[in-house]
């Protein structure tokens, strides 16, 4: 398993807020495949991220 770095997280937190912002649930669940496929939900960081998407994907 990869371990993020604060650059991985805070581009990913900047995309999360960006697609909450413009209802883009296509780009939500995107950033969800790539978070998952990269990192896995055994990372704390990870599950940080998916908690702070304002809509289901």
């Amino acid at each position: 398993m990869e371990s993020m770095t604060n650059k991985d997280y805070y581009s990913y937190k900047s995309a999360i807020e960006a697609a909450n912002d413009t209802q883009d649930k296509e780009a939500l669940r995107q950033i969800q495949k790539q978070l998952i496929a990269k990192y896995t939900l055994d990372n704390e960081d990870v599950r940080d991220l998916l908690r702070k998407f304002r809509y289901s994907v």
